[in-house]
C-alpha cells in the first residue's frame, strides 16, 4: 500500500458533507431551544412511543423530531466516513484518531440526548449536549482538513515555530468556553437577567461581581464579559495574522494556501461583531426565536472559523530558524 497516497475525491466530499450536516444539526438544535420544542417529543428514540417515527403534524413536534432525524443522518455519515478511513487510510493517524473520536462521541451524544429528554432539559445536560456537539464538529473538521492535504511527515513535525499556532489555539479555546457559557445561559433561562439599561455595562459595571445576586445574573454577566474579551482576542489574532504574513513574505516562505491564515481571523472578526449585535437584539426582542436561532448558529460558525485556523496554523508552521531570503547580490549563490 502506498502510504503517501492522498484520499480520493469521494472521501473529501463525504468529510465536507459530514461537517456541513453537523453545522445544520447545530442550527436546528438552536431552533429547538429557541422555540421551547425540546420536550415536544416526550419519548426517545421515537416521538410519542418507542417506535413512533411519524409524529402528528405540529411545528414544535416536528422541529424536535427533525432534529433527531438529522442527528441520525449525521451518525450514518460519520459511520461511513469511519469505515472508509479504517479500510483504506488507517495508516494515517491524523485521519484515524479524529474519526474514531467522532464515531465514539456521536454515540455518546445520542445517549446524552436521551437523558436531556428524560431529565426534562436539565441545564447541565443541555450545556454538555452543546459542548459535545462542538467537539464532534471539531473532530470532523480535523478529518476534512487532513483529507484535503497530503500526509504529514513525522520528521518535519519537530523543530517548528508554533507560537502563532498556539495563540490561535488559545483564541479557539476561549471560543469553546464562551459557547459553553452561552449554552448554560440558555439552559438556565438567564438571557434576560440583565437588560439593555446602560449597555454595554451591567448595573453600571463591566462585571457586576458585587451586585450579582443570583446564579442567572452570574452566568449572564460572565457570558457578556467573555463576549468582549473574545472580541478583543479575535481582533488581536487578525492583527497577528497580518504580522505573520509579513514575516513569511520577508523570508520567502509565503504560499498561496497561507492566505487562509489571514482570511479566517478576518472572517471571525466580522462574525464576532455580528454576534454581539445579535446578542443585543436578543435582549431587545426578549429572546425572540428570530434572534436566538441566528445567535446560536453564528456561535458555531465562529467556532469553525477559529478552530480551522488553529489547525491550519499548526499544520503550516514554519521551521524555528528559517533561512534568510537570498538577494541577487548574495555571493552564496555564486558557485566557487
Amino acid at each position: 500500500m502506498d502510504v503517501s497516497r492522498a484520499p480520493d475525491r469521494g472521501l473529501r466530499r463525504l468529510a465536507v458533507a459530514s461537517v456541513a450536516s453537523t453545522l445544520a444539526l447545530t442550527a436546528l438544535g438552536g431552533a429547538v431551544r429557541a422555540t421551547d420544542s425540546g420536550l415536544a417529543c416526550p419519548t426517545w428514540p421515537g416521538c410519542f412511543s418507542a417506535g413512533d417515527f411519524v409524529p402528528p403534524a405540529d411545528l414544535h413536534v416536528w422541529l424536535e423530531h427533525s432534529h433527531r432525524l438529522l442527528a441520525g443522518v449525521v451518525g450514518l455519515l460519520v459511520a461511513a466516513l469511519t469505515l472508509w478511513i479504517l479500510r483504506r487510510f488507517r495508516h494515517r493517524p491524523e485521519l484515524l484518531w479524529p474519526i474514531v473520536a467522532a464515531a465514539v462521541l456521536v454515540n455518546v451524544q445520542a445517549v446524552l440526548g436521551a437523558f436531556v429528554v428524560w431529565r426534562f432539559l436539565r441545564a447541565e445536560l443541555v450545556t454538555a449536549h452543546l459542548g459535545l456537539a462542538m467537539v464532534i464538529l471539531g473532530s470532523l473538521i480535523a478529518v476534512a482538513i487532513n483529507v484535503t492535504s497530503p500526509p504529514v511527515d513525522a520528521r518535519t513535525r519537530s523543530g517548528r515555530d508554533r507560537r502563532f499556532a498556539r495563540g490561535s489555539a488559545a483564541v479557539a479555546a476561549l471560543t469553546f468556553v464562551q459557547v459553553l457559557v452561552g449554552g448554560h445561559v440558555t439552559g438556565t433561562g438567564a438571557g434576560l437577567a440583565y437588560r439593555l439599561d446602560g449597555f454595554p455595562l451591567m448595573d453600571g459595571a463591566v462585571f457586576p461581581a458585587i451586585n450579582v445576586a443570583t446564579e442567572r445574573e452570574l452566568y449572564h454577566a460572565a457570558h457578556r464579559t467573555l463576549a468582549y474579551v473574545l472580541a478583543l482576542a479575535v481582533v488581536w489574532l487578525a492583527w497577528r495574522a497580518v504580522q505573520e504574513r509579513r514575516r513569511r513574505e520577508e523570508t520567502g516562505a509565503w504560499q498561496t494556501r497561507d492566505r487562509w491564515l489571514v482570511r479566517l481571523p478576518a472572517i471571525a472578526v466580522v462574525l464576532v461583531v455580528a454576534q454581539i449585535g445579535i446578542g443585543v437584539a436578543n435582549i431587545a426582542t426578549e429572546l425572540s426565536w428570530v434572534t436566538v436561532i441566528p445567535h446560536l448558529t453564528v456561535a458555531s460558525w465562529i467556532w469553525v472559523a477559529l478552530l480551522t485556523h488553529a489547525m491550519l496554523a499548526s499544520r503550516w508552521s514554519l521551521p524555528s530558524s528559517p533561512e534568510p531570503p537570498r538577494t541577487a547580490g548574495d555571493r552564496s549563490e555564486v558557485p566557487a
